[in-house]
């Protein structure tokens, strides 16, 4: 799915500028609060997926965005209407990372990309 499709898809408010990309496609996704779960989750899935893959999460920190980082995650979806500051917004431009936010739950989110086609870990585990 394109980022384009998103952003429409979820009426979203768009962070970094300089790094987002309209045309950016998005095939899988994952949600947590816990950074150290998107970490020991993610770590045995297929560069593919983390490559072509967002994060969804509340968590509004620098954290977030280093573990995006680390994953290779292109693209972070703030869910709840939360507003980076000033610092993790330049974080997440200097890793080339594409923030994003909505005013959706983390499970309306889920639920609006899955029926679009996004995947989870679930049903890209099984494809394998």
């Amino acid at each position: 799915m394109k980022l384009s499709d998103i952003k429409e898809l979820l009426d979203c408010e768009i962070f970094t500028k300089n790094t987002y990309s309209e045309n950016k496609e998005i095939a899988y996704a994952f949600s947590c609060d816990l950074m150290s779960d998107a970490l020991m989750l993610l770590r045995n899935v297929g560069f593919d997926f983390c490559y072509s893959g967002a994060l969804i999460t509340g968590l509004v920190t620098v954290q977030g965005v280093r573990t995006a980082e680390m994953l290779d995650l292109p693209v972070i979806i703030l869910v709840r209407g939360k507003q980076p500051n000033e610092l993790v917004i330049k974080e997440a431009e200097a890793a080339n990372i594409i923030l994003l936010s909505t005013t959706e739950t983390m499970f309306s989110t889920n639920g609006k990309l899955y029926s679009k086609g996004i995947l989870g870990i679930t049903e890209y585990n099984a494809k394998l």
